[in-house]
């Protein structure tokens, strides 16, 4: 499934313009995701009144800091480790290259459904981030549900600099167009992934 395949019944069941994209409902980051982890913080699920709309929007500070890493859930499980590793083998899952335009460095290869953690590393930039929220990026260019709202998952009173870990458990394979909200206690910016979740 593309995030641009509308599930919802009140929209088009295709984007083809701007005109559907604002009037499509936010598309629900759970039926992608199983589990989403900051550090050791698992997000809450929540309708957000600030995805969409903060008021003035600021360059993210965000960067991938290193390659994902692929790992099974079944840690106990010799077979799905050696799994692991062996797709982590066959898979480049991201490319640094400078000699790549900036946009390209933002794609990722992941790996779905339930049995794999794909971690991402991730520099939240020197000035403390607040807050976090994940959705999938085309939300922000929606009007919101009837209450004007944003399904996301969310981190709230934090402190973050330098690097951290975001784990993603999904359940479904596609390609999906992921946006890191974040807040510093003054700007709000979003950092956009293109993620494409293999077998």
């Amino acid at each position: 499934m593309n995030d641009l395949e509308n599930p919802n019944c009140c929209g088009p069941s295709i984007i083809t313009s701007w005109y559907d994209l604002q009037k499509m409902s936010p598309v629900d980051p759970l039926g992608i995701l199983e589990n989403a982890i900051l550090d050791s913080t698992v997000g809450q699920f929540e309708f957000s009144t600030t995805y969409i709309e903060p008021g003035t929007w600021t360059p993210t500070p965000l960067t991938i800091s290193n390659e994902p890493l692929v790992t099974a859930l079944e840690s106990d499980n010799q077979l799905k480790v050696a799994d692991a590793n062996m797709w982590m083998f066959n898979h480049k899952r991201w490319n640094s290259s400078s000699a790549l335009a900036i946009p390209l460095r933002k794609i990722l290869f992941l790996r779905g459904v339930h049995e794999w953690r794909n971690r991402l590393y991730i520099d939240f930039g020197g000035t403390p981030i607040t807050a976090v929220q994940l959705s999938l990026i085309t939300n922000a260019a929606t009007r919101g549900d009837r209450q004007g709202t944003t399904p996301v998952i969310s981190w709230a009173g934090l402190s973050l600099t330098d690097e951290h870990t975001i784990d993603l458990v999904f359940r479904t394979f596609g390609q999906f167009d992921i946006g890191i909200w974040t807040y510093d206690g003054t700007n709000h910016s979003i950092f956009e992934l293109k993620i494409i979740v293999m077998p």
